[in-house]
Parts: structure tokens; C-alpha cells; sequence
């Protein structure tokens, strides 16, 4: 609905409205919470159990406004907010909408709300949204792109088997 009034001058009693904070990388990307202190054993100073202890992979996270060159080889995801040439294998990659990746990607599952350029290897699902850009040498296992999303360059599936010569060549006819 359009507002056609004449806007009023803020009276000195008025406060100016409070400007939003911006999310630090940490509220964005929260961490698991902790788990409590184990238990402690009654004839012994020893915890009963071993504290269980996180080992999984991390999060890498490429904030915005950072350049990053060079290779990632990451457990976790990686998630790029700013800007990166390399090489990266990961288990999930994700590039914020005004990320951008140029260079050679393997991972299972990549999301691109970014850019992309150069060599993309998607073993299970590429999405693509509405504000992705993506060019170069696509291979993919499953393929969801939003309406706006753009795509070019070279695209196809990947060939999930290796190709072997038929049962039928391998048969020798017998004499």
C-alpha cells in the first residue's frame, strides 16, 4: 500500500530507530551446544564415563570480504561468503548469495546462491537459486535450479558406472 502523507519531523522526544546488528559468523552458524559435565563414580575420583567429545568435522567458513587463494581439502562443509580461487574438496559446499569460486570443486552436494566458475563435480545434488550464476564444466548426480538461476558451459550427468565391454563382445563364438 502506497503512503501518500507528508511525513512529520521527528519531535526531540522521538528516539531514532535502533539499527539492526549485524549477525557475527558465530549467531550464523551456531556451534552444538556442550554436553553437561559426566557424572562422577562413587569410589573413584574418575568420571564414570569419558567425556563425549565433538570429532566431527567443521564448518569452514569464508566470511565476506575475504579473498582466499590456494587448495581446501575439508572433512565439514565450506561455506563461501566472499571470494576464492582454489581447488576444494569438501562434503558440502555452499556459496552465499554475493560469494563467488573460481577454480575445480568435488564435493557431494554443492549449493550456489553465488557464483561459480571453472570445474564442478557434483557426485549427488547441485541446486541452483534463483540468484546463482554457474559456468564452466558441470557434472552432477541430481540437478534442482530455481527459476532466475543461470547456467552455461559444458553439463551433463555423471556416470555413476564404469563403462565395461558388453557380456556379449567378451563371448568368443566356438569353432
Amino acid at each position: 500500500m502506497l503512503n501518500l502523507r507528508k511525513q512529520e519531523p521527528p519531535r526531540p522526544s522521538d528516539s531514532p530507530a535502533p539499527v539492526p546488528a549485524q549477525k557475527s559468523v558465530y549467531e550464523r552458524f551456531p556451534s552444538p551446544k556442550p554436553e553437561a559435565a559426566p557424572a562422577m563414580n562413587a569410589t573413584t575420583t574418575q568420571p564414570a564415563a569419558a567425556a563425549a567429545t565433538d570429532d566431527g568435522p567443521t564448518d569452514f567458513v569464508i566470511g565476506r570480504g575475504t579473498r582466499l587463494k590456494g587448495e581446501i581439502e575439508a572433512a565439514g562443509d565450506v561455506i563461501v561468503e566472499g571470494t576464492v580461487e582454489a581447488s576444494i574438496r569438501a562434503a558440502t559446499m555452499r556459496i552465499a548469495a554475493g560469494g563467488s569460486v573460481t577454480g575445480d570443486v568435488e564435493a557431494p552436494n554443492v549449493e550456489v546462491r553465488g557464483r561459480f566458475e571453472g570445474t564442478l563435480n557434483v557426485r549427488e545434488c547441485l541446486t541452483v537459486s534463483g540468484e546463482g550464476h554457474v559456468s564452466g564444466t558441470v557434472r552432477y548426480g541430481e540437478l534442482k535450479v530455481d527459476r532466475g538461476a543461470r547456467i552455461t558451459g559444458d553439463i551433463a550427468l555423471v556416470d555413476d558406472k564404469p563403462r565395461t565391454r558388453t557380456a556379449a563382445a567378451e563371448v568368443k563364438p566356438q569353432a
